[in-house]
C-alpha cells in the first residue's frame, strides 16, 4: 500500500463517479486522505473555498512547495492516478 500524504480525495458517501475513483484507488494499492464533502461542512466548504465549486469527485494535489492543485472529474483523477501511480504492462 501506498500512502500519498499529498493527495486528499473530496467525495459524497453515495456518488457512483466517486465510487469509481475510490475502485481505482484499492486497485492502484494507493491510501489518500477521504475527506466526505456531503457529510462534513468544513470539508464542503474547502472544497468550495480551494476548489471553486462543490463537486466531487474532486483530487486535492498538494506539491512540495504548498501550492495546491484541484482536480476534478472521475476520468481525469483516474488517469492521473494511473500515470502516477500504475505499473502499466508493455506486452
Amino acid at each position: 500500500m501506498t500512502i500519498a500524504k499529498d493527495l486528499a480525495l473530496y467525495h459524497f458517501a453515495h456518488c457512483p463517479f466517486c465510487a469509481f475513483v475510490r475502485r481505482e484507488l484499492d486497485k492502484l494499492g494507493v491510501q489518500v486522505d477521504i475527506r466526505d464533502a456531503g457529510a462534513d461542512p468544513t470539508h464542503r466548504k474547502a472544497l468550495k473555498e480551494g476548489g471553486g465549486k462543490v463537486q466531487v469527485p474532486c483530487l486535492l494535489i498538494t506539491g512540495d512547495d504548498g501550492s495546491e492543485t484541484w482536480l476534478y472529474e472521475s476520468m481525469d483523477i483516474v488517469a492521473y492516478l494511473k500515470k502516477r501511480f500504475g505499473k502499466e504492462k508493455v506486452a
